[in-house]
């Protein structure tokens, strides 16, 4: 296993849920870590307890905007002197049937989900080509799936899976490594609370939710995403559940649309 100590890992979306967890998980790990998320007083504070500017800095960034991106690896280089690892883990959620979206839903989804990943990695490439490093994206089950309400979250990691792929292929004579971390239900991860919520969207409904077996909490993903740093391979799908249902997509994806008919006309009469 690579050894990450001193190592520098850039992490969007740092200062909630998997974020936040990945970012304790480098630094327990002996890595220094630039932290880019909207959020400026949740992101200073969050670098002050993983030690000051030594081992973590706090740099607000939008990932859906190319120009805070290039600033962001740009100033993370810039203190640390290096970039071994990025964590395109910056999210959110367009949650809703289909037919109700509104005009600007789906751009907005894609512009932050895949963009933002695309955007960071085109900034830091220069820099993890020089030190053969790891870039780890941070995409979904519903992007191996597609999940109804939430066609265009789906749509937005599934995009991010098939850029990975070719991105691995690319960048591996290059030393550099792809890795795509598919987490499934995470507990602790409010994505609707920074969502678009449509009708028919299952997050209007927090009381009718359960929890779905096999759900995972933010610091198994963050263990997850330090692992794939650490060893990395092409594809880390997360939880028995998650690999469960991938498995059986592969070979029968008449079943798992099956199942979620079923299940999603149970929950409209709700």
């Amino acid at each position: 296993m690579v050894s990450l100590t001193r190592k520098v890992a850039l992490i969007t979306g740092a200062s909630t849920g998997i974020g936040r967890a990945t970012a304790f998980a480098f630094r327990a790990a002996g890595a220094r870590v630039a932290l880019a998320a909207r959020s400026s007083e949740a992101l200073a504070s969050l670098a002050e307890e993983l030690g000051g500017p030594d081992w973590a800095i706090a740099i607000p960034t939008d990932v859906s905007d190319s120009d805070q991106c290039e600033r962001f690896v740009a100033e993370a280089v810039a203190h640390f002197g290096r970039a071994d690892v990025l964590v395109n883990n910056a999210g959110m959620i367009v949650s809703g049937l289909f037919e109700h979206l509104e005009p600007g839903d789906a751009e907005r989804q894609m512009q932050v989900n895949f963009f933002g990943a695309l955007y960071c990695t085109r900034a830091a490439l220069p820099h993890l080509k020089a030190s053969r490093g790891v870039i780890i994206n941070v995409s979904s089950v519903a992007g191996l799936l597609g999940t109804p309400t939430t066609s265009v979250y789906s749509a937005s990691k599934a995009a991010m899976n098939a850029w990975s792929r070719a991105l691995r292929v690319e960048l591996k004579p290059h030393g550099v490594d792809v890795v795509t971390v598919c987490p499934y239900f995470t507990s602790g991860v409010q994505l609707a609370q920074k969502g678009i919520l449509r009708k028919g969207s299952l997050h209007n409904r927090p009381g009718q939710r359960r929890q779905a077996p096999g759900t995972q909490t933010a610091d198994q993903v963050a263990q997850a995403i330090l692992r794939a740093a650490q060893r990395p391979s092409r594809i880390v799908v997360l939880s028995w559940a998650g690999k469960l249902i991938w498995r059986i997509d592969r070979l029968a994806p008449w079943l798992v649309d099956w199942v979620m008919i079923k299940g999603l006309a149970k929950l409209s009469q709700k």
